[in-house]
């Protein structure tokens, strides 16, 4: 996958940027952008990367990524077969923190709302009571022009603002500011996403950014804000999460699945991060 900041320029009659998206697949690859983004997932499944969450999306899927967190939908593989007859269907908005103008969100009245766009850098998945409430305004966004449009938006961003069901993804937020930090940076990420599973030295990392290890680490911590085997370790754990409730198999190979080969470190990792044991997370799923 080739890693890139995206540009993103709406409509010249609109504040922000609203597209039906309807393709074979999600073609878009591991991305940045200014913008805040929300995404409604109306057909297809697979797997998103949020930061360094790794979650399974299907129809129905409501997610919201703050500025800059990095961010890639990848369909189920049978979505990019030649012969595939299956769409991947979603209703995606892009808009600026001051879309609204520089101190919308700082007035009394919208406080909920700046909230929101603050937790919105770790990554927010909605449960299902949020979309019922809110699917149908996200949906009719596309046939809203003018006052009504931009009013529709700000009620969405209130109901989401509301919300009981949201979960943050990641347990950091992570974000890139410019094209610089895109161009170093991003390919490293594709690299971890792409070989969390194996063993990954510090030394072949810091090479992909041109960087000694020692500047490399420092980097890598300013921009993420948490070290380089931190970072490595969250997205583990967070396949690690997605196995033990999907899948039968024992603690011991999800550890090795999900790239640590010491059982120990893994049942010790996993509980600083999520606060509870491998087999507990497993029971609490699975009754």
């Amino acid at each position: 996958m080739k890693p890139q900041l995206l540009k993103i320029t709406p409509p010249p009659n609109s504040s922000f940027n609203f597209f039906a998206q309807d393709a074979a697949f999600f073609a878009t690859p591991w991305h940045y952008h200014p913008e805040y983004e929300i995404v409604l997932v109306l057909e297809s499944t697979g797997k998103k990367f949020v930061g360094s969450n790794i979650s399974d999306f299907k129809p129905g899927d409501l997610c919201m990524m703050g500025a800059y967190l990095p961010h890639y939908y990848r369909n189920d593989e049978r979505f990019y077969a030649k012969d595939s007859t299956v769409r991947a269907r979603s209703l995606v908005i892009h808009f600026l923190e001051d879309f609204m103008g520089g101190n919308f969100f700082d007035l009394p009245e919208c406080q909920a709302i700046k909230n929101l766009l603050e937790r919105s850098k770790r990554g927010l998945n909605f449960g299902p009571q949020t979309v019922k409430k809110v699917a149908s305004k996200i949906e009719g966004l596309q046939y809203l022009t003018g006052i009504n449009r931009l009013l529709e938006l700000i009620g969405v961003l209130a109901i989401l603002s509301e919300s009981e069901d949201a979960q943050e993804l990641t347990t950091n937020s992570m974000s890139l500011q410019n094209e610089v930090d895109s161009a170093r940076i991003n390919g490293v990420l594709s690299y971890i996403v792409q070989n969390y599973q194996q063993e990954i030295q510090l030394s072949d990392v810091a090479k992909l950014a041109n960087m000694s290890e020692s500047a490399f680490s420092r980097y890598f911590k300013k921009r993420t804000r948490r070290t380089f085997s931190q970072f490595i370790t969250e997205i583990r754990i967070e396949h690690a999460c997605k196995l033990l409730v999907q899948d039968k198999m024992s603690i011991s190979a999800i550890s090795l699945e999900s790239g640590f080969n010491n059982l120990s470190n893994f049942n010790r990792q996993f509980k600083l991060l999520k606060k509870t044991t491998p087999l507990a997370y497993r029971s609490t799923f699975n009754g």
